[in-house]
């Protein structure tokens, strides 16, 4: 388990070690975040694995972007359209881990429960 945990904090390392990138990472961001979900789906035993891997992902994302933007603003750029692209990205990218996170959970609880009825 403490495996696929860390492979859901990998956002949160990339974000950091790629801040000087910008607002570029997070074009690349939802690639990784898709992969990962799948990643989850495909290895949690049931639904409720699946919905605590998801929440990892969910809170690896929300901090690795924040500390991307935030690192971002301190050290290469800190004008007012770089803070507003970086709520923005901020705001969608936990948005789009949220509802992957939840289609997910869905999909693995359906599949589980009709599985366990017959």
């Amino acid at each position: 388990m403490s495996i696929k945990i860390l492979i859901n904090y990998s956002i949160l390392l990339i974000c950091i070690a790629g801040f000087s990138c910008g607002g570029v990472l997070a074009l690349v961001l939802p690639a990784f975040q898709l992969g990962i979900c799948l990643f989850n789906y495909r290895y949690g035993r049931d639904w409720l694995i699946v919905l605590i891997l998801q929440i990892h992902l969910w809170i690896s994302t929300a901090l690795g972007l924040y500390l991307e933007g935030y690192l971002y603003l301190r050290y290469i750029s800190n004008d007012a359209e770089s803070v507003m692209v970086f709520r923005e990205i901020w705001k969608i990218g936990t948005v789009l881990v949220c509802g992957m996170g939840i289609l997910t959970t869905l999909l693995k609880y359906s599949l589980t429960r009709n599985r366990n009825t017959n």
